[in-house]
């Protein structure tokens, strides 16, 4: 899953191409790859992608997607859009303001060629949350907001 902040075009395949070549940083080891949250109030476990570089490999190339799904976490909060490309399964993506409440849901399919659909939320996030398209929970709140902020600190 690739993550688009730019609606430009041309400015958003030069960032994907400096994102999908840089290496990750020793630094960048030693953050966390899940962490417990509430997703409306029950405990669940994502996977994080906290980094730049983590955040633009997503999901790409995998066979199934984590059962608690992929918490993708911003230094700043922003509207752009995301993308299938290379990724191989179906998903849902519920995009989340800074509070943790629900600014919009989307079903997203697999793209294996170019041109792939822009899933964008049409409204300002922090953290967008990939699960399983086949996850039926209402996904309305995420939180607790102190763990959050917490993310947010580490994001990068």
């Amino acid at each position: 899953m690739h993550v688009l902040r730019s609606t430009k075009p041309f400015a958003a395949v030069a960032v994907l191409v400096a994102l999908v070549g840089a290496t990750a940083t020793s630094s960048s080891q030693a953050r966390p790859t899940a962490t417990r949250l509430a997703l409306d109030g029950v405990s669940f476990l994502p996977e994080l992608a906290l980094t730049s570089e983590s955040r633009a490999l997503g999901l790409m190339h995998r066979r199934k997607a984590p059962a608690d799904g992929m918490l993708f976490v911003f230094p700043q909060a922003g509207s752009g859009g995301f993308w299938m490309k290379n990724t191989l399964v179906p998903l849902t993506i519920v995009f989340f303001d800074s509070r943790g409440q629900r600014v919009r849901r989307l079903s997203m399919v697999p793209c294996r060629r170019d041109p792939c659909p822009l899933y964008e939320p049409e409204k300002s996030y922090r953290f967008a949350l990939e699960l399983r398209a086949s996850d039926t929970r209402p996904a309305k709140r995420l939180g607790p907001l102190r763990e959050l902020r917490r993310l947010v600190r580490l994001a990068r």
